[in-house]
């Protein structure tokens, strides 16, 4: 006589087929943006006029690339932390840009117009680069390098992100000077790196 297993045949069967496909689909689907990818070209609108070139206006800076929404409670603590960290690079090739992700450009500049921030928002009005980079969470924040390649992901927010976040741009900025740098003579004449 066969028995038959409960966990492998009947209507619980279905259930783990479905959840398995699911998740096949889930790993197949593109995830956007990780550390390593280079970072394609675009174009986005700034909220003071005018757009945000990429690569053009990023060429040999280190850039911060924070996607956030007005609806997002770590994003109102997140924010004033990074103009501060923004302020602290002010006079090096750092630049802080913080891309847009509420639907409604209405409820962005009513957050923005409360809280008073001096920070360059960017406006993805088509979800463009927000569909290019594929944050899983909100916010998420992308460092990428002077060679256009992201180098770092964080996603959500707690305080002590601050430190990973400091330590991580000054990494690339350190890098970024090594690279600018001329040789340096030494007694005998000959150059060093």
């Amino acid at each position: 006589m066969m028995r038959r297993n409960p966990v492998l045949i009947g209507p619980g069967c279905l259930g783990w087929t479905l959840v398995l496909a699911s998740l096949l689909f889930v790993a197949s689907a593109d995830a956007g943006l990780v550390e390593g990818d280079a970072v394609g070209a675009f174009s986005l609108e700034k909220d003071g006029g005018g757009t945000f070139e990429f690569p053009v206006d990023a060429k040999g800076k280190v850039i911060f690339l924070n996607f956030w929404a007005s609806w997002c409670p770590e994003c109102k603590i997140e924010l004033p932390e990074l103009v501060a960290i923004r302020e602290k690079y002010r006079d090096r090739p750092f630049i802080l840009l913080a891309v847009n992700m509420d639907r409604k450009r209405k409820a962005a500049d009513k957050f923005l117009q409360k809280v008073g921030l001096d920070l360059v928002v960017l406006y993805d009005n088509e979800q463009k680069v927000i569909n290019a980079f594929a944050p899983v969470g909100v916010p998420a924040s992308y460092l990428i390098g002077p060679t256009g390649k992201v180098e770092k992901v964080y996603v959500g927010f707690k305080k002590d992100y601050i430190e990973k976040y400091i330590k991580d741009i000054e990494a690339l900025l350190i890098g970024t000077v090594a690279e600018e740098a001329p040789p340096v003579q030494t007694d005998q004449g000959a150059s060093r790196p």
